[in-house]
């Protein structure tokens, strides 16, 4: 009984409410938040055979260190409430409760700019989990699936490299994993629990870990590989910067990137100055004022057009602010990835 998921649940629900009725408010907490697994840890063959569990609770590091100190009076008290909870069973029993810390994975999502999200990554690989059960257990033809599985390997193992991830799936394509289940795994359900084994770490690993907010471009930067590299470098200098140096730094790479930005979009012959006076390779602000005006002209986009001007005016302002902190570092950098999605959309990168 204690070793199936769903009577393992309703016992800890059990649990979890005698230490409401009790208001033991900082354990009913722990054990919401926890991670519960159970492992069979000992045996006694005497009057019929008991089974012994040991409860796993996983916690995230900050909460374990909160508790270090008074792990084992915890540990106990659960304990007892856990052999309440099971003491209508028999031959099964709870002899002891562990709490273990776990850090969760990070990764720099921001690596995948431009190219994936988290979501995309993660709907990608599990195409791939679910194709390689699917025509190894009778269902989908290897001729009709392969080439969209071969597309789909190629980019998840690119996005899997730039995470500094190893591509656990070896068969980039479908013929060379029937090669291998023809040979290896007479079973459906072998070759199901292959592939289950193989994926499911590397899916938990990603969907566990949170896809940062901060400076996030939404529009495709394919062929816009200086601008791609100058975000990501905008991003490191950034989450490494501590001193008043390293957040200028910040500024001037945004600056160099609104130059490159006007560079890619700005046609001297479509796009005419708007004050009429010659303009310099550098002039960013010029460049995009007089491309917004022609990309967005006509009275149904004034509203569009102050909007982009405004987004213009901030980045400008910002990437030549003088004085330099994390926030004006972190304004900066965002008001520069503002201005690219901004004209990114003009451009139809979407």
């Amino acid at each position: 009984m204690l070793d199936k998921q769903e009577d393992l649940r309703a016992i800890v629900y059990t649990v979890t409410e005698l230490l409401k009725a009790d208001r033991l408010d900082e354990l009913t907490e722990l054990l919401s938040n926890s991670q519960v697994t159970i492992e069979q840890t000992g045996y006694d063959n005497w009057n019929g055979g008991t089974y012994f569990y040991t409860l796993y609770l996983t916690v995230d590091i900050g909460t374990f260190v909160k508790i270090r100190d008074k792990i084992q009076s915890i540990e106990s008290e659960l304990l007892e409430k856990f052999g309440i909870a099971t003491r209508h069973l028999e031959n099964e029993g709870i002899s002891n409760i562990t709490i273990v810390p776990k850090a969760k994975p990070k990764i720099d999502w921001s690596r995948l700019s431009g190219v994936y999200s988290k979501e995309q990554l993660i709907q990608d690989v599990n195409f791939l989990k679910n194709t390689m059960i699917s025509v190894s257990t009778g269902g989908q033809r290897i001729q009709d699936i392969n080439d969209q599985y071969k597309h789909k390997f190629i980019q998840t193992d690119k996005a899997l490299q730039k995470l500094n991830f190893n591509n656990p799936n070896p068969f980039k394509d479908l013929w060379e994993w029937h090669g291998k289940w023809s040979s290896t795994f007479s079973k459906y359900s072998e070759r199901r629990t292959f592939i289950n084994e193989m994926y499911n770490s590397l899916i938990q690993m990603l969907e566990e870990t949170e896809e940062p907010d901060l400076i996030s471009v939404t529009v495709d930067l394919t062929d816009w590989e200086r601008i791609e590299r100058s975000i990501n470098e905008i991003r490191l200098r950034l989450n490494e910067a501590k001193t008043e140096e390293q957040f200028q730094v910040v500024g001037l790479l945004s600056r160099e990137t609104v130059i490159t930005l006007a560079q890619a979009v700005y046609i001297k012959e479509k796009h005419p100055i708007l004050d009429g006076k010659e303009i310099s390779k550098t002039d960013a602000k010029r460049m995009l004022e007089a491309y917004i005006a022609v990309e967005l002209a006509g009275s149904s986009n004034e509203t569009l057009r102050r909007y982009a001007k405004a987004t213009l005016d901030l980045a400008n302002e910002l990437t030549h602010k003088r004085t330099a902190t994390k926030k004006d570092a972190s304004l900066c950098a965002t008001a520069t990835i503002s201005i690219i999605n901004l004209i990114g959309t003009i451009e139809g990168r979407i």
